[in-house]
């Protein structure tokens, strides 16, 4: 059924080495072929200076009914390769090489890429090839005259008019010499429908025009001869039949008419070169043939239920489609598990151009296959391997899946975990219209449950049956509803900073607040510093469950409350999230406070927040904070028996203790003190008479004040004394007059 690409008869000689000339692609349709190029010699290699070009140009010219397919780039020239070149500017690499070795020691190269995209957006007009570096490696080929270079490029267009045509590439670096005069090459896997307009072309490099000994080209037996430009005894001579020139140095781009010399059902070419001393190597070979057959593919479309009578329906469709001709119909088709035959069947009508033909079959699984087969569909098959239709591809004729039969069956699947309050769909992994569906919950029919879903949220066996009458199926699976737990709101959490603006934090302390009533046993809480964390279970905050909080506050922590009986633990959860504020309250520095008994009643009043609130703040908010004031460490502490703002301090003073709480929470406070004292006014003389002279008479006379300082404080050298015209300024210490 299936053919070899291609066969290829040669010898090697010693130290010499090649690449048979095989099958590369093939293009079915209404196609031909075209081809341009050019050489890279300026001359007749031997004929003058030993150099070489770096780039050439050519045309191509495709006529209006000719629709561009597709174009093959081929480039060669002496020593180890160039692989990178440019077509028209655009970087061209090589994707295909070829290597020979001659008699001499000497490496050739040549080198394929598929250029389609670049002529497909150029289309007709000059083409440039450049960037091949031959320059610095021709020297050593100059003396043997094999310094050569070129390019050439194949193109496959489609045009209505023509015949469906066959269209073969072959490709590979096989030669010809003195020391090998002769090759044969075998072109294989053809299909002749008739010779009608079929045609062969030639890619070869380092043919000489001045070189014709015993040099022949024969094709099926027949010497092939296209005088002036190609005569029998000089095939290969610097020549190209598509522009009729006879100056393509070093490189020869012909086609020859294969009318006569081919017949219907022929399936290959024998090709056959001499040569008694030209040095000639064949790079690409492509033909034409008409060529009218089937290609025949097959998927499967569908794989149905496996039944208790381990019969198992298949869908299937057979196409034609790269085909030039109809598919016949009883085109036989075989069904394997692995290489075990199951079932034949065959296509009913002829399948035409493009054309399809779907199919059922019913197969029956054997005892003893395995789990887990390939289940393979080749058309073109009876059921032996053997394929009874000439097709232009034979290699495309199977399609096979892996079956694994445990879920071939009506497989509803493993038991399934969820949570209470959820509802879970069961649906049969076959839709067929021709069935019928029934579930069952705990072995009893579900009234109404006759589609190929159902929904349900209770504990149970649910069971399905599938039927259609000659198939049935059935499978159950077990559903559990685990325990869904219930996250309360957390209140926020409020802690005083007693570090250096962090604070380490117990988790756990806020678990009966996300917990509520629900019992411990059958939940567990999590805590997470993230809220995707904390939606995938991820990352939680582990034992010991502290967390060191930093200022700025409040920081986030997310909790996750898993149900411990599903499988897998955690399948059930609730979120939920709390802040935690790290607080602060310090208490400033209170300076000392003296008061003076005025009445010298034994004790003085204060206005204590308007004295030393500000000190006790130190910079912070008074929205803040609560200050309050007390008479013993103890009451500060506990925050009882405040004094009232107004606070009559007794003689000789007394020593206030001021709580600071930071009103954000009422978890954070501070202390400090501030010591008041009181003294009593001095003992003075409450009078004293000064007497001067007005010696100028002139009711104005000068005297010293503070000569009466001795009288006034009873030579008492602790106490200072100030002079005023007004009570009112001596009393407040205002203006003061000279001493």
């Amino acid at each position: 059924m299936k053919k070899f690409l291609l066969s290829l008869l040669f010898i090697f000689p010693s130290l010499l080495f090649a690449q048979p000339i095989e099958l590369f692609e093939q293009f079915n349709g209404n196609y031909d072929f075209t081809a341009f190029g050019n050489t890279l010699n300026s001359q007749e290699n031997g004929g003058g200076p030993c150099s070489i070009l770096s780039e050439s140009s050519a045309d191509l010219n495709l006529l209006p009914n000719q629709t561009f397919v597709s174009a093959h780039l081929y480039w060669s020239g002496p020593g180890n390769g160039d692989f990178n070149v440019e077509l028209n500017g655009v970087p061209v690499a090589a994707q295909r090489t070829f290597d020979l070795v001659a008699n001499t020691g000497l490496n050739y190269f040549a080198a394929y890429a598929n250029v389609t995209n670049i002529v497909g957006l150029v289309g007709n007009g000059t083409y440039t090839f450049s960037e091949l570096d031959l320059a610095g490696v021709i020297g050593p080929y100059c003396g043997g005259g094999t310094n050569f270079g070129g390019w050439a490029i194949y193109i496959i267009y489609e045009d209505p008019a023509l015949t469906a045509n066959q269209i073969s590439l072959f490709d590979g670096l096989d030669y010809v010499n003195l020391n090998q005069q002769s090759l044969e090459i075998v072109l294989e896997n053809l299909e002749v429908a008739s010779d009608i307009l079929s045609k062969i072309s030639f890619l070869a490099w380092e043919g000489d025009v001045n070189i014709a000994i015993n040099e022949t080209l024969l094709i099926n037996g027949v010497l092939i001869a296209n005088p002036p430009l190609n005569p029998a005894d000089n095939a290969f001579n610097g020549t190209n039949s598509y522009t009729g020139s006879n100056q393509l140095y070093n490189m020869d781009l012909d086609f020859y008419n294969l009318e006569t010399i081919i017949q219907p059902g022929d399936t290959e070419i024998t090709i056959n070169l001499t040569s008694g001393q030209d040095f000639v190597m064949v790079n690409a070979l492509i033909t034409s043939v008409n060529s009218e057959l089937p290609d025949a593919t097959i998927v499967i479309d569908n794989i149905g239920v496996l039944c208790e009578n381990s019969n198992m329906d298949l869908d299937y469709t057979v196409f034609n489609v790269n085909s030039t001709d109809i598919l016949p119909a009883n085109t036989p088709i075989a069904f394997y598990a692995d290489a075990v035959l199951l079932g034949q069947a065959q296509t009913l009508a002829d399948i035409p151009i493009g054309g399809s033909e779907s199919g059922t079959i019913t197969l029956t699984i054997p005892v003893g296959t395995p789990q887990v087969f390939m289940l393979r569909a080749v058309v073109d098959d009876d059921g032996t391997g053997v394929g009874i239709e000439a097709e232009t591809d034979e290699s495309n004729n199977e399609f096979a899946v892996e079956i694994d039969l445990a879920q071939q069956g009506l497989n509803l699947g493993p038991d399934i975990e969820s949570c209470e309050g959820q509802t879970v769909t069961l649906t049969s992994n076959f839709i067929d219209p021709d069935y019928t569906y029934q579930w069952f919950f705990n072995g009893n029919p579900i009234p109404g449950a006759t589609d190929e879903s159902v929904d349900v949220t209770v504990d149970g066996v649910y069971s399905l049956l599938f039927s259609n009458g000659a198939c049935q199926a059935n499978d159950e699976i077990i559903v559990d509803f685990n325990p869904q737990p219930v996250a309360n709101e957390a209140l926020d959490i409020f802690q005083c900073d007693e570090g250096p603006g962090s604070e380490i934090f117990d988790l756990t302390q806020n678990d009966d607040d996300v917990m509520g009533a629900q019992d411990p046993a059958l939940f567990v809480v999590k805590y997470y510093e993230t809220l995707v964390d904390s939606q995938n279970g991820t990352n939680p905050i582990i034992f010991p469950m502290t967390h060191t909080i930093v200022l700025p506050s409040p920081q986030t922590i997310y909790v996750r409350i898993e149900g411990l009986t599903s499988q897998p633990p955690g399948l059930c959860f609730a979120l939920t999230q709390f802040d935690i504020y790290l607080s602060t309250a310090v208490a400033g520095v209170v300076p000392a406070f003296g008061l003076c008994d005025q009445d010298e009643d034994g004790t003085e009043p204060i206005n204590l927040p308007a004295e030393f609130d500000a000190f006790v703040l130190d910079g912070e908010s008074p929205d803040d904070f609560d200050i309050t004031y007390h008479v013993s460490p103890a009451d500060a502490d506990g925050d009882v028996n405040a004094l009232p703002t107004v606070y009559l301090v007794s003689v000789p003073g007394e020593t206030i203790f001021i709580r600071i709480e930071n009103v954000i929470d009422r978890t954070c406070y501070d202390t400090t003190t501030v010591i008041i004292t009181v003294d009593v006014p001095p003992a003075v003389n409450d009078e004293v008479i000064l007497i001067t002279c007005d010696p100028d008479n002139d009711g104005f006379a000068e005297f010293t004040l503070s000569d009466a300082d001795v009288d006034i404080t009873f030579n008492d050298p602790s106490l200072t004394v100030s002079y005023h015209e007004t009570q009112f300024n001596a009393d407040n210490a205002l203006f003061p007059l000279p001493a």
